[in-house]
């Protein structure tokens, strides 16, 4: 919503930020939606069935000396980031990791007085990249589609989940959806206050009814089908 955070966002901005960078395609909503158990690392990404499954590769790479990961719904990089977080457990809160991207991209348009360009600076300062990536966010908050398969850049895994893995939040998503470009992320957002753990919490509850109700009016409209 407008002033996401009390960040002043606005409306469906950081949403389609989201779409881009850990979105799967879920066939029963017909939507594409961020994918809060997403970890990349380089142009190797996977979406996990469960958050403990996704800490613990993150674990997992970090014992293999892997530093360059990106994680949760806006993939925020746990180098560039090194303070963003006190815990996995926390970056992998769709909330708390959402309510840091707010602030990050807050910080990049107060720099550069352009919704658009703060976006595509949230994923490169490189102008051919960051373009590249301002047109698929572009497309994503126009309700586009955000990128045709043979321009994927990254080599995407769905994860099965083990035995005894908690059901997957987003039924029949499809691993070949569009995957997520990864963000550059060099500054560091400043610190959440716990008012502001609420207002991200608020927001993903708000959030999530928005995206049921869209879904419902779309399927009322379809005369239910």
């Amino acid at each position: 919503a407008l002033g996401l955070f009390g960040q002043g966002i606005p409306k469906g901005l950081l949403t389609a930020i989201s779409a881009v960078e850990s979105g799967r395609w879920d066939k029963e909503k017909r939507a594409t939606l961020a994918w809060p158990w997403t970890v990349t690392s380089g142009a190797n990404g996977q979406f996990f069935a469960s958050k403990a499954e996704a800490i613990a590769e993150v674990k997992r790479m970090k014992a293999q000396g892997i530093r360059n990961i990106d994680v949760g719904c806006l993939q925020i990089n746990l180098h560039h980031h090194a303070e963003a977080f006190d815990s996995l457990e926390e970056a992998f809160d769709p909330a708390t990791n959402a309510g840091y991207a707010a602030r990050f991209l807050r910080s990049l348009f107060d720099t550069h007085r352009n919704w658009m360009t703060a976006a595509s600076h949230y994923h490169s300062a490189t102008p051919e990249l960051g373009e590249r990536y301002r047109l698929k966010v572009l497309a994503a908050w126009n309700g586009q589609e955000l990128a045709a398969p043979a321009a994927r850049t990254a080599d995407w895994i769905l994860v099965p989940p083990s035995q005894d893995a908690a059901p997957a939040p987003i039924v029949s998503a499809r691993a070949s959806a569009t995957p997520p470009v990864r963000p550059a992320h060099k500054p560091v957002a400043p610190a959440v206050s716990d008012s502001g753990r609420e207002e991200a919490k608020a927001f993903a509850v708000a959030w999530r009814q928005a995206r049921l109700a869209e879904y419902k009016s779309r399927k009322a409209a379809r005369g239910g089908v």
